[in-house]
């Protein structure tokens, strides 16, 4: 069975900045979010297109809306 984590314990794992990437310009974690596109192709169909993007606060609004 496994143990248990106290309240105290789940709050310090999530204020823990180890191994988390921070902006400089709004102080808030860097995600790695998976963008899906649609592209055509050689025979004009449609396939999806696959990128990686790092989403901050900063940006946010430029990638849910789709302008990067």
């Amino acid at each position: 069975m496994p143990k248990t984590r106290s309240f105290s314990a789940k709050l310090a794992h999530e204020i823990s900045t180890e191994g988390k990437t921070i902006c400089p310009k709004c102080n808030q974690e860097i995600k790695k979010v998976k963008l899906i596109r649609a592209r055509s192709s050689k025979a004009n169909t449609w396939a999806p297109k696959y990128d990686f993007v790092n989403m901050c606060k900063c940006n946010e609004k430029d990638i849910l809306t789709g302008k990067i």
